[in-house]
């Protein structure tokens, strides 16, 4: 079977990972890989990552984006996307193509296999994150899609009750977390040298990305540095935001912070996985907005302060501490979160098999062809 998969952010490439590694040496599957979006802007480094890894990189699309994050570059680069990864579908010709999330990257993708008739096999679907477009880019993928492995029970029963075959919705577990148990850490002292700070008594790792159904993105950013003037005694991570409209601003933000104090804060556009997962074992705190604080922190026993509503009511841990994008509630947050101990906490999203799972299943599909035709199944109640 061919798979052709695509990826947009290092975010989704990092989940994607552990899947990707057992299709590429199962003889069964020819796997094709296509990168688009974050990966290919000016100065990414994320490409060169996947091919250090081992990966031969298929295809490349490149969507124009750039400085500018203004909603008609990016209407337009969705146009670009959806060309491109019509031109590669017919070169490829893949019986399947594999997708995770709920980036406009991937929806751009999903459009161009579903008017080219490739079925799509979709990870993630049926999370809700309220509080981003992200949502309702999630919920349409699922619908462009036949074959789904979510990350819990709550989604897959979101995905049936939006009429998707419930012998097609299978619950997998996040594969984030197998790459968290997959990928090595660094020792203390090497991962503080390759970020470029000293080591200390308390060390935030934060990631500030827009709220893209709000118009408030740099009042919650000024909030979140003012905030976290309170605890001057701190190493300070902060990783580049996604290509989001309104994310030049936050991350010009950031760095002008930075900038101000050279002796405790560091920022960097991308960690990748193996330094990402040494702060998340090496530092306190995880702070912002991202996903990863809520699929991948708890595993390792350190808390998240969650600001604003970016991830409304996905699934959390006990570890994961919501606050409003406000300066005393952030500092609030942050006092609670040091306080506690949270080395028993238990991650929701899995137990670390999630990519043998989705290889079993795809490993049993006799004709992907068929998934294109579907049934919406409607509710049956009492």
């Amino acid at each position: 079977m061919r798979v052709l998969t695509v990826s947009g952010t290092r975010a989704d490439w990092g989940l994607l990972q552990p899947v990707l590694t057992l299709l590429r040496t199962d003889t069964r599957f020819v796997l094709d890989i296509l990168v688009t979006g974050q990966h290919l802007m000016a100065d990414s480094t994320s490409v060169a990552a996947i091919e250090t890894s081992d990966f031969d990189v298929s295809y490349r699309v490149d969507m124009g984006l750039s400085g500018r994050d203004d909603d008609a570059m990016l209407c337009a680069a969705m146009g670009r996307a959806v060309a491109g990864v019509g031109a590669a579908l017919a070169s490829s010709r893949p019986d399947l193509m594999l997708v995770l999330g709920d980036r406009y990257e991937i929806l751009g993708a999903v459009t161009a296999a579903l008017l080219s008739k490739v079925p799509v096999a979709h990870i993630a679907g049926g999370d809700v994150t309220e509080g981003a477009f992200d949502d309702s880019i999630r919920h349409a993928v699922t619908k462009m899609s036949a074959l789904h492995f979510t990350t819990t029970e709550e989604a897959a029963t979101r995905v049936r009750q939006m009429g998707e075959m419930p012998q097609n919705v299978l619950v997998t577990g996040s594969p984030g977390i197998d790459q968290v148990l997959a990928v090595p850490r660094m020792g203390r002292a090497a991962f503080f040298d390759s970020v470029g700070l000293e080591p200390r008594d308390k060390t935030f790792v934060i990631t500030l990305h827009p709220a893209t159904l709000s118009h408030e993105n740099s009042a919650m950013g000024r909030a979140m540095l003012d905030a976290l003037d309170a605890y001057p005694q701190a190493g300070l991570i902060f990783t580049g935001s996604n290509a989001d409209p309104g994310a030049a601003e936050l991350d010009a933000m950031v760095q002008a912070y930075v900038a101000g104090r050279d002796k405790r804060a560091v920022f960097h556009a991308s960690l990748g996985s193996a330094r990402y997962f040494s702060a998340l074992e090496h530092c306190d705190l995880v702070l912002g907005n991202s996903s990863s604080g809520l699929y991948e922190a708890p595993s390792f026993g350190i808390p998240t302060v969650n600001i604003g509503d970016r991830q409304a009511r996905r699934v959390r841990a006990d570890s994961v501490i919501d606050c409003a994008p406000e300066e005393g509630a952030i500092r609030a947050a942050i006092d609670t979160a040091l306080a506690g101990n949270w080395t028993g906490t238990v991650n929701p999203y899995g137990d670390g098999q999630a990519a043998p799972r989705i290889l079993a299943h795809l490993a049993a599909l006799t004709d992907p062809a068929a998934l294109i035709r579907k049934s919406f199944e409607d509710l049956t109640h009492g």
